[in-house]
């Protein structure tokens, strides 16, 4: 099917852009920008400040076999009449795996493991891309589009981006944010960025359309946290936050098993099919600077089209996988207030 790049809205018509410019408390009062002091005026971070190898080292101690603890907390109500929600909690295990390890680039693959009746399966889970001082973002807008975002040299001197997919290793967010080691911790805080609603309540909720998240991540002396800070918002004429959240996922690392092994070994069996996969996202997020992506085709998510093609013969596979997310694929984006997809 023919694809064309979606339209960008007026600057008087852009959610995005309407929340970015008001003067509403709606963003996360987190760390400073990269390179950035508070009350200082903007200036790049100096390279010799940079410690590379030291960050490389730092995200590559997160891969490796975990039980993991789940806890998101909406804290504090910010529109008239809002009742807060009940705590999430949830615990799993995740074998994490390194899919790439260059000077500039470290990709990580989580796969979950889960027992039920005695029984152990695996499941391709979420995927964490890092790359050093990225120059392009893909960022989400709302409303089921994401937006190439160009940055200037300049603007990540001495960062990290991380960029986080879906199971089917659709897009989901992305930020940037220097990893620092001062006082015996490796940690790293992204600039705030926009995410879709979390699989958590995107099927139970639809009174908000994004999180506007600041992401920290700090190794510790067990395994590694990651916190969010998130401001639960509707987007539309007039953008404004109905919660604040707080997120914290405890990685509790555990020793080498038979579980972590069947995931690794489980993992292996599929990555030449995945990779395919990655290579058509690839070509369709250099393809289309601005894209919107449907929740369904067919009644079917995304991810169920996709898991349906890993038996798929070689030569044909391609193709196949180049079809689907083609037919996911909007030519023109949607304006209204429905909740963002996964």
């Amino acid at each position: 099917m023919p694809l064309s790049a979606s339209p960008s809205w007026p600057l008087q018509e852009s959610p995005w852009r309407v929340l970015a410019l008001s003067t509403l408390t709606l963003t996360l009062a987190c760390a400073s920008r990269p390179g950035v002091s508070a009350g200082s005026e903007e200036r790049p971070v100096s390279s010799s400040a940079c410690d590379p190898e030291r960050d490389r080292a730092a995200i590559l101690q997160m891969a490796g076999n975990y039980r993991v603890g789940f806890a998101f907390d909406e804290t504090v109500g910010l529109s008239e009449g809002y009742t807060l929600h009940e705590p999430y909690r949830a615990k799993a295990t995740e074998w994490v795996e390194v899919l790439e390890d260059t000077p500039r680039r470290i990709s990580l693959q989580h796969v979950l493991v889960t027992e039920r009746d005695g029984k152990r399966s695996t499941l391709k889970h979420w995927r964490q891309d890092w790359t050093f001082e990225d120059t392009t973002l893909l960022e989400f807008r709302g409303h089921r589009t994401w937006e190439r975002r160009v940055l200037a040299p300049h603007e990540v001197t001495c960062t990290w981006s991380q960029a986080v997919y879906e199971v089917d290793d659709g897009p989901r967010y992305e930020g940037y944010g220097r990893w620092t080691h001062a006082h015996g911790v490796s940690a790293w805080q992204s600039e705030e960025s926009w995410r879709p609603l979390p699989r958590r309540e995107y099927t139970k909720r639809s009174d908000y359309d994004v999180l506007v998240t600041t992401n920290r991540h700090a190794l510790t002396p067990t395994g590694w946290v990651h916190e969010q800070d998130s401001l639960k918002v509707v987007l539309g004429p007039n953008p404004h936050a109905l919660a604040r959240e707080h997120g914290l996922n405890v990685y509790t690392r555990q020793p080498a098993d038979a579980a972590s092994t069947e995931a690794s070994t489980a993992w292996k069996q599929t990555q030449g099919f995945w990779s395919e996969v990655r290579d058509e996202w690839r070509t369709l997020f250099q393809s289309h600077p601005r894209f919107t992506l449907r929740d369904s085709v067919e009644g079917k998510p995304r991810y169920e089209h996709l898991f349906e093609l890993e038996e798929t013969t070689a030569p044909e596979r391609r193709e196949r996988i180049r079809a689907t997310l083609e037919s996911f694929l909007e030519t023109a984006v949607s304006t209204s207030t429905a909740p963002a997809g996964e």
